[in-house]
Parts: C-alpha cells; sequence; structure tokens
C-alpha cells in the first residue's frame, strides 16, 4: 500500500470512487477497494454450521452443569468450546448429517458409573429407569444422581437433579405432555469418590439409556 499525502483531497478519509483513503502515522494513505470479495455458501459450509448450531443449542441448556463438573480445571479452553468441538465431530452420521443421540458427550471424564439402565416408556408421559449401582463404595451408593433428558425430536433438554439415590436402582420421572411421541436420551451425572476434582468427587456424565423406539414418550 502507497503512502501519498493526496493534493487534491487533502486529508481524505474513507472512500473516492475506488480509492480507500484513511490517516496512518499523521500522513495520508490511499489504498485500491478490492474489487469483489467472495464468500462461498458452499454444501460443506452449509452442513458445518448446522452441526455448530445444533451442538451449540443443545449444550447452551446444560452448560451451569458442565462447567460445575469440570470445575475450572481447563486453562486451555472452555468446557463450553470443548465439549462443542466434540460433539461436532463426532455426534452426527449419515449424509446429510444427522445428530445421532447415543454419541452425544456431555463431559469426556472417565470413572465410576452406573451400569445396566433400562429406560421403559409408561403411559402419562412416564418414563421407569432401573440400573445396577455398579460400585461398593459406601459414599457412592449414598450419593444422589443426576438425570439429563434430551427430546430427540426438538433437542430441549430437562435437567432432574436428585432423582433418587445411586443404591436406590430404580426411579420414575414425568416429561411434558409436548414431548408425546419423541424419543428421548438419557444421560447422568454420578460422584466418583476414588477421584477428586476442586476439593470434592470427581463428577462422571455418561450416556446411558434410548434414544430408540422404546424410549418414545407415551
Amino acid at each position: 500500500m502507497a503512502i501519498v499525502q493526496n493534493p487534491i483531497t487533502g486529508r481524505t478519509r474513507k472512500m473516492f470512487g475506488t480509492a480507500v483513503f484513511s490517516k496512518q502515522f499523521g500522513m495520508n494513505t490511499m489504498r485500491t477497494k478490492p474489487a469483489g470479495v467472495k464468500n462461498p455458501n458452499t454444501i460443506g459450509q452449509s452442513t458445518q454450521r448446522t452441526k455448530f448450531s445444533t451442538i451449540v443449542y443443545l449444550i447452551r441448556q446444560v452448560l451451569p452443569l458442565i462447567n460445575s463438573v469440570y470445575a475450572g480445571t481447563m486453562k486451555k479452553m472452555s468446557p463450553f468450546n470443548k465439549i462443542v468441538s466434540i460433539n461436532v465431530k463426532n455426534a452426527f452420521t449419515g449424509d446429510p448429517p444427522v445428530l445421532d443421540h447415543t454419541k452425544i458427550i456431555l463431559c469426556d471424564f472417565e470413572g465410576s458409573t452406573i451400569s445396566n439402565v433400562v429406560l421403559t416408556s409408561l403411559p402419562d408421559q412416564v418414563i421407569d429407569f432401573s440400573w445396577s449401582p455398579n460400585t461398593v463404595n459406601p459414599d457412592e451408593l449414598a450419593s444422589p444422581l443426576t438425570f439429563i433428558l434430551i427430546n430427540c425430536t426438538t433437542n430441549k433438554v430437562i435437567l432432574f437433579p436428585d432423582v433418587e439415590l445411586r443404591s436406590a436402582g430404580s426411579a420414575e420421572i414425568n416429561v411434558p405432555a409436548d414431548w408425546v411421541g419423541a424419543q428421548t436420551a438419557l444421560h447422568v451425572l454420578t460422584l466418583d469418590y476414588s477421584q477428586t476434582i476442586a476439593g470434592g468427587p470427581k463428577g462422571i456424565i455418561k450416556f446411558k439409556a434410548g434414544g430408540n423406539a422404546a424410549s418414545v414418550v407415551q
């Protein structure tokens, strides 16, 4: 970019024809306005934007919970950015891509969690859950479970904190009437007392059941 003292326009700024003027280091500067700017909207770019917006909408609904589980341990990026990136890359299948709710990750910590989870949809928007505690640790057995239930049609999320103690092995919840006909996907937050984070037991969030015909709300 040439630096000139324009004898005609003086201290001209902004645009004049195809020239763009500004002041730099006390002198007038001039550069050529770009002939055109290309911003292609390719199929690939459109697909990526759709995937990103879908995941962002879902994750924002549970972000306070995700942040509490990571408990300020991430230094180079936020939990939000990390979880969005993981899911944009891995939670879609097919062409065009469709969100597979069984592949959604809400936290990538590994640790103690319940097992053999069975989700049974009952009349009047009732969903029954059963599970194996999968631990003999008394603190874990006495710790409450938090359910994160996702509507696979709308991607709306409902949190059910302290649903039941881990030792109970079963629980029932009610969902809104406008969820009737939608598949659901269950993630469960458990506490792992063999690991500590921010002075407390480590939270573990894992997908456990649903995302199939058996999970459709009645």
